[in-house]
């Protein structure tokens, strides 16, 4: 294509989210949304530890402790130096520096919008689907598409992924769910993942005729339909299934592993719902602290997919696919049973000890 019509493309893909951004219409709810939730998380935390709380604005926060200061900017802790939040974001060279460490990435390439051609023929050889996403500078699933296997396709998410930054990555669906395991000084202190809507089977009943009755019974409670979608047929494949397939009777079915109604294939966050720190095994522990040790970070969540958590990465095929400084500790809690996370309690600790 062009690149006149490529820059004409991505004239258009910045108006578009402009004006979506200026409506509101994403309906996204990114951790600078949640200040009154941090505010009084922190709040809680520090009452706990017997710590003072003082409110310097609207976003930054300071805790007084025995004659100890530190200061909260929303989500961001003073645990991590400025050069480590910036190398965290480079996801090319973390790939880097944790593959020459012996730690499991997702087979990848590096390209621009201008050339296009090496992420074209990288597509043609994954035909389960990859991912187009900005090299660096991001988080929450900003510029991000999934599930492409067309040329057309990964054009158009490259030129969304170039509004965020000019290098941009191609890579890859790796088969399982999204986890994130909470590191603090060293050491795994919370484990959580997106979990994926399962069905069970009766042994007699397809795939197909599972969701359609699950679907049923979401209609009848006024809950979001499961929609048949790649994220389905992707996630179906991996476990040997397809929507003819008829599960043996008590077998567990993973039907998707995005359950956004709205959000397919394009931005979708990842939004983690069960705590798995008890499941995860210790080698992906030990892992994940060591990958926080290469990128020299105090305070991660350290993101990876696997089919089965309480096995090696090796075995799965699982990979590391993000280091979040600042992570959003929202995922790490239940707000209706907790003030707080303990993580919260946990990284006070660590600031003013």
């Amino acid at each position: 294509m062009p690149i006149s019509l490529l820059k004409f493309q991505r004239k258009l893909a910045r108006l578009r989210k402009l004006w979506s951004d200026l409506r509101g219409a994403s309906g996204q709810v990114y951790v600078h949304h949640r200040v009154d939730e941090y505010r009084e998380m922190w709040r809680a935390a520090a009452a706990e530890l017997g710590a003072g709380f003082n409110v310097l604005s609207d976003k930054i926060w300071e805790v007084r402790l025995g004659g100890r200061t530190t200061r909260i900017h929303n989500d961001i802790l003073e645990l991590d130096s400025p050069v480590t939040l910036q190398l965290a974001g480079m996801k090319p060279l973390v790939y880097q520096m944790l593959a020459e460490h012996g730690l499991p990435i997702p087979a990848h390439t590096v390209f621009r919008l201008d050339v296009t051609g090496k992420a074209y023929r990288f597509c043609e050889n994954h035909r389960q689907g990859v991912v187009v996403k900005p090299a660096r500078g991001t988080s929450s699933g900003q510029g991000v598409t999934t599930h492409i296997i067309k040329r057309k396709e990964v054009r158009r998410a490259a030129v969304l992924a170039s509004l965020y930054c000019p290098e941009l990555v191609i890579e890859p669906m790796i088969p399982g769910e999204c986890y994130r395991a909470l590191v603090l000084d060293g050491r795994t202190i919370h484990a959580v993942c997106r979990r994926g809507p399962r069905l069970t089977g009766d042994g007699s009943t397809s795939v197909a005729g599972l969701i359609e009755a699950e679907n049923a019974r979401r209609r009848g409670a006024g809950r979001p339909l499961l929609d048949i979608d790649r994220d389905t047929l992707f996630t179906l494949s991996y476990q040997l299934l397809s929507l003819d397939s008829v599960p043996a009777n008590g077998q567990t079915v993973i039907v998707k592993s995005v359950a956004d109604p709205v959000r397919k294939r394009v931005e979708v966050r990842t939004v983690y719902n069960e705590d798995v720190t008890e499941l995860v095994c210790d080698s992906i522990k030990r892992a994940a602290e060591k990958a926080a040790g290469i990128i020299g970070s105090r305070f991660v969540g350290v993101d990876f997919i696997t089919t089965d958590c309480t096995r090696p990465l090796e075995e799965t095929g699982g990979v590391f696919n993000e280091l979040n400084t600042t992570p959003g500790l929202h995922h790490h809690f239940d707000r209706e049973k907790e003030a707080y996370p303990p993580a919260a309690l946990l990284a006070l600790k660590a600031l003013l000890d």
